[in-house]
């Protein structure tokens, strides 16, 4: 091939990719309707609001940090080790959640 054949391909690939991408674009948008719509709230909360903002008043949230309060009571009780951890943790809850 010689230069100017070289060339003449690429602005041919160049042109080709600038006539295929509007049209790519616009048979992907065929078909859309409506936008999709968010799903109810839950009622209980089964799992984390991901996208929420108030992460820290998120019930699933608050029930993980109480099940981790517990399990801390608990490691207290029975050997008398991370008791001042689990008195913290307690607390927060108290001041945050309950």
């Amino acid at each position: 091939m010689t230069r100017k054949e070289v060339g003449k391909l690429v602005c041919a690939a160049l042109v080709g990719a600038a006539a295929a991408l509007p049209v790519g674009m616009m048979l992907a948008g065929v078909g859309e309707g409506e936008p999709p719509t968010r799903p109810a709230p839950r009622a209980a909360a089964t799992a984390r609001a991901v996208f929420s903002p108030k992460v820290l008043s998120d019930p699933y949230f608050l029930d993980q940090q109480r099940k981790g309060a517990d399990a801390l009571e608990a490691h207290c009780r029975a050997t008398g080790a991370m008791c001042a951890e689990a008195r913290a943790a307690r607390r927060w809850l108290a001041e945050h959640g309950d």
